[in-house]
Formats: C-alpha cells, structure tokens, sequence
C-alpha cells in the first residue's frame, strides 16, 4: 500500500535517499520523479526542487555521486554503498561512552562532535554541568584533518596570495590551530611553514589523495615555529638571547622548538636563544612583552627594542587637534581588512531531521527496541517530535512501495520496536568535519591527567583512526604545577590558599580562593572561583599559581556561575573590567583581531581602532599596545590614556635601571 499522500520534505528527503542508495545504475531526473513521490508536477520547477534536496543531502554527508548516461538530461545520479557506508569500528559499549564523555566533555564550537555521535547510531548520552575542556573550531579544520589523512595537497588564500602546500602536520597550542606544511608557492622546491589556520582567506581546497609523500621522519614538534620572527639557525640570521620572567616564561616557551630553550632560572623564567629572520617583526614582539622580558644580546637589536620602547615612553604618536572620525566598518571587505574564511552554510531544517532520523535508526537496528523518552534524551528531541519522526520513517521506502518495502517501525505505547531495516541499519560514513571533531575531542581528553584511567578512549580512538585513516596532529596540552591539586579541592569543594603571580604583579600574593571548576580553555588551564582577597569572582591563571595547600573548609558553589565565566574567551577582572577604545596602526591589525570586543573600524587619519575589554590595565593590555607599537592610542576612557606609557617606562627599566 502506497505511503499517505502528505508530501514531509522529511518523508521526501529520506526516501529520495533511499531510491539512490537502492538504485545499481545512475538514475535521470524523469525516473527520480517517476519513484520519488512528493515533487512538483512541472518540470523546471521539480528540477529546483530536485537540486535543493541534492544540496540538503551533500550537506549532510550523502555522497550523491553523477555520471553520465544516455537520456534527455544526460546527467544521472546515484549514491554508492562504498562511499556512503562507514567501515565497521567494533566499538563496544565502554569504548562508545568514552568516545560520547569526550565529545560532552571537550566542548569545540559548533556541533559536528554531537552529529558524529549521531551518526554512529550511539547519540551523546552523557551531560556535564561544565565541559573540561573548550577549544576553538574553525570551519577549515574539518578540510585540513581530511588533507592529513589522505595525504592531498591544500590550496587556501594566506596573507594575500595563494598557497598549495603539502599538510605535514596540525597542532593546537596558545589557544589557535597550526598547520606545519611544505609551501611549494615559497621558492625553488619550497619551504616548511607554520599556517594558522584561522587565518585562512579562502575555503581550502583538497587535491587527489596521495599527491605528495609525507616525510617518515617528520617531527611536529621540533618543525613548528610560531613566532612571527623566526628564521632558520643555519642561515647567517642573528641569534637573540632573550630572557622571560616567571609570568610569561612558559607560555613564551610553548611558542618556539624545544632548541632554542636555552636554559631554565632558579625562579621559573627562562633563557631563549632565537633566530631573527625579521628584525623588525622581532622588535615588536620583544616589546610587547613589556617588563615581563629582557633582551640581552645582540646589541643592535637590544638598542632597536629599547628605540621602540623610548618611541612609546614619550606618550602618543597620533595627530593632535579633533579626535579621528570613524570612516567604515571592517567587515573583511572595508578598509584593506583581509577576507575572513566564513562558516559553512547551515544545513536545512530537513536536512538536520534527516540525520538525526538517520542516527535514531541506526541505534534501533542495533537494539532493536527502545523506550521513547530514553531515546528522545538519548538524541536531544522532544518524544513528541521524535514519534512524529518515526511515524512518517514508516511511510518511507524504495518502489513499489509496498510493506516489505517500507521501513518497519512499530510504536506501542511508551516503547518503538524496528525491523529489517536494510540500508539504513548501517552508519553512513563521517563528514570531514565530523571525523575531525571526534578526533579532536579524543586526543584533548587523553592529554588531560587521568581522564582515561581505563584506556576505553585511547582504544576507541585506533579503532576510529584505523578507520578514518591517522589523524597526524597534535594537542599539547600543558600540566601546570599545581593542576591536579586544584581540581582535587573543586571536587571535594574545599577552599585553597593559593600564591599567585597576576600579569601586572612583580611578585605573588597569598588568598583564598573557593575553586569552583578548573577549566582548560583555549589550551590553558584556568581556576574559576571566589577570591576573599577582593570579595568577587576571578579566574585565575593556573600556571601562574606559586603554591597551593587546603584550608580543610567547605563551601557551597553557587547553582549558576556567571555567564562571563562560562565563556571560552573571558579573562574576568571583576567589577573593575572596563571598555577602552584604542587607534593604532593598520599594520597590526592581526595583533588586536583575536581580541576586538567591536568590529575593527578605519579611522579619518588612517589608524584603525576597536573596543578593548580590560581588566589588566597594567599587565596584559598594556603589554598588548607596545606590541601594537608607536601610533597607538588610547581614545577613551581617559583614564587609560597612560598606560603604554607607564608600560614603555616600566620595560626601559629592565635595560636601563638608572
């Protein structure tokens, strides 16, 4: 018996899937008319419809594959079992929540992590009240990790020309994605690179898998430079001695290769020896770490950071008279900005009910019989929406659309029962960007102490890789002295008396704190809780804790934290955190992008300017304008306007004592 006639784009979608996927030859447009019910009687306007719903699928991850074929359209389509199935994983039930804890647990942007669950038919299962970790997603991750995997060429817009480069490898440090790949595009036979990958201009694109030979001696580590400077020992580069105090000592050594640690001090700081390819891209760098760093040798280069710093002393740079007038908004097009590499098109209402329908089945098949709420939890739907779901997938099939055509579905009370299933009792196989997210998410929780005790996640992971191919990439994810105490005295809700080394401190101060969550964001570990010291909320910085011991006293968390302190970016500086307006020159645009609380705007005299969140006045924002350098300004509030400055003056001091 024919489906009823109420045409769902739902009911439509799933079985013109069903029809290619059925099909062993391509089918034309006239025959996809002729087996799919639902679409409109023209026939332009059946083919717009057609077209939408080729789009929906592909979107989705349905390889809907053309080839020619001799009809009136000359184009047929079909899907491929081989390329539409996901090989068998023979994850077990542990191995599956592992991966499903790590997805809950590690929240990257966006929700390829969650649909990838869905996809293998196991849904996320698993709540949190706060993630353990939260790293960035960018839309061409799930690109670069398929180019890794397959061992194809990448061709992307960077810093105002093309590249195509062969993708060695991908890492996360310092809060952003690097890719370390040989740019055939820089000189003869090319040269290694290290890419952030946010900073793309273009959507990548992929050349044919195996189109190059990835070094079997390629160390990640020792090849990822990410200091704008840097150039290669061997070559007649100067070499600068740079010494960092505790406060930015470790975070400056996870930005250059294990080498050019020179030397650990007695304090905590450390002694880098560095290659200086770009003289003046090293001045700006050294400069904006303020007080916190010291050049000692070479001369010349020492006297050109303390030219730079001097430059700044003597307070702004910009044109007296009226204040600048804002000219146009940067919106990647304005003003010289770069174009930013934008986010994938949102999948379609269909299309998302369809993978989701899609998951639920690939569960039945596997347990043949559910409760509606567990599975409604199980896949985040409502039991309304989800036995509405399943009621029309039971009218859903291949022709002549008879019951043993017809997806079998039963719904009895609160319970669903499945039968023979056929094509979709299997997963399809993961999007890029899915692949990547489950990766992703494996590998940051394997890096955290302790997270897979019972190895259930590593295994789950080769059974993933061994699939998908090995992902090649990184997560460094650091353990500060005193991590595991910290989360120790959140999960006993005891309170802690901490030494703390903050960004504009030149020594620590004990106070107690009530370590609410110790959180990895953005790849650094952070301690959110009450501070007594100043009677409000405060995130710390774990790896500028000195020392740490328990009081022996509870305390009660509150039910919610803070919205600021939930977001991934926030460095809270309490009651006191205030907006400040900045101009400073078109040149360092990248250095206040990841930071700008505004759209970045050009300026009447040719600066740039945007808003600035601070709660580190004399720390971290003022080190971030000496590395924006001369011509850079504080608008408002007046307040701040003296602060690189004060900045310049206190970093002088450390070449200068007299």
């Amino acid at each position: 018996m024919p489906p009823p006639p109420r045409h769902d784009r739902l009911e439509r979608l799933t079985n013109l899937m069903l029809v290619l996927l059925d099909t062993e030859r391509p089918l034309s447009l006239r025959e996809i008319r002729e087996k799919v019910q639902g679409y409109p009687e023209g026939k332009e306007t059946a083919r717009q419809a057609f077209e939408r719903d080729k789009r929906a699928l592909r979107e989705l991850g349905v390889p809907v594959a053309t080839a020619p074929i001799e009809a009136e359209e000359q184009i047929g389509y079909l899907v491929r079992p081989e390329d539409y199935y996901l090989p068998e994983l023979g994850l077990d039930d542990t191995e599956a929540t592992a991966l499903a804890f790590a997805v809950a647990a590690v929240k990257l942007g966006g929700s390829a992590g969650k649909d990838a669950l869905s996809t293998l038919g196991h849904g996320l299962g698993t709540r949190l009240d706060a993630p353990i970790a939260v790293l960035p997603s960018v839309p061409a991750l799930g690109a670069v990790h398929e180019a890794l995997r397959r061992a194809a060429t990448l061709s992307f817009g960077y810093h105002g020309r093309g590249r195509e480069v062969e993708p060695y490898g991908l890492t996360f440090r310092q809060a952003a994605w690097y890719l370390v790949a040989r740019d055939r595009t820089s000189g003869e036979g090319g040269a290694m690179r290290t890419f952030r990958v946010d900073r793309f201009e273009s959507e990548p694109v992929l050349g044919e898998p195996g189109g190059f030979e990835p070094p079997p001696d390629f160390d990640l580590g020792a090849e990822i430079n990410l200091l704008p400077f840097g150039g290669d020992p061997v070559d007649a580069h100067p070499m600068a001695e740079v010494e960092i105090d505790p406060r930015l000592a470790r975070q400056v050594a996870s930005l250059v290769p294990g080498s050019a640690v020179a030397r650990w001090t007695d304090e905590g700081g450390v002694v880098l020896h560095l290659a200086v390819g770009d003289e003046d891209a090293f001045v700006s760098w050294a400069a904006g770490l303020g007080d916190a760093a010291v050049v000692r040798a070479p001369a010349p280069l020492r006297e050109a950071v303390v030219a730079r710093l001097s430059a700044m002393a003597g307070g702004p740079t910009a044109p007296g008279g009226e204040p600048p007038q804002v000219t146009s908004t940067s919106s990647g097009e304005a003003g010289g900005t770069r174009r930013r590499l934008a986010g994938a098109s949102a999948v379609p209402v269909a299309g998302a009910r369809l993978r989701r329908l899609l998951a639920v089945l690939v569960h039945l098949a596997r347990v043949q019989e559910a409760e509606i709420g567990d599975l409604a939890r199980r896949f985040e739907m409502s039991e309304e929406e989800l036995v509405h779901d399943l009621e029309l997938a039971a009218c859903c099939g291949v022709p002549p659309y008879t019951p043993d055509q017809l997806i079998e579905l039963i719904v009895e009370g609160d319970r669903v029962s499945a039968f023979g299933l056929g094509h979709l009792a299997r997963p399809r196989r993961l999007s890029p960007e899915e692949g990547f997210a489950l990766a992703a998410a494996a590998k940051a929780l394997l890096e955290v102490a302790g997270a897979d005790e019972e190895g259930a996640l590593r295994s789950a992971l080769a059974k993933l890789e061994s699939v998908l191919g090995e992902s090649r990439f990184s997560m460094e994810v650091p353990e500060p002295a005193h991590l595991r105490e910290l989360q120790e005295a959140a999960h006993l809700r005891e309170r802690v008396e901490i030494g703390y080394f903050s960004g504009s401190a030149t020594e620590a101060t004990l106070r107690q704190v009530d370590p609410y969550q110790v959180v990895l964001r953005e790849g650094r570990w952070y301690l959110d809780g009450f501070c007594h010291l100043v009677g409000d909320l405060r995130r710390f910085q774990v790896d500028r804790v000195t020392s740490c011991r328990g009081t022996g006293v509870s305390f009660e968390s509150p039910e919610s934290l803070d919205e600021a302190l939930a977001g991934p970016f926030a460095f809270l500086g309490g009651p006191n955190t205030v907006k400040a307006r900045i101009a400073f020159p078109p040149a360092s645009e990248l250095g206040v992008d990841q930071v700008a609380a505004s759209p970045i705007e050009q300026l009447s005299d040719g600066r740039l300017a945007a808003d600035i969140l601070v709660g580190d006045a004399e720390g971290w924002f003022g080190r971030l304008l000496l590395r924006l350098g001369p011509g850079t300004e504080v608008l408002s509030p007046p307040e701040l306007r003296q602060v690189p400055g004060h900045a310049a003056e206190r970093a002088l001091h450390r070449y200068r004592p007299d």
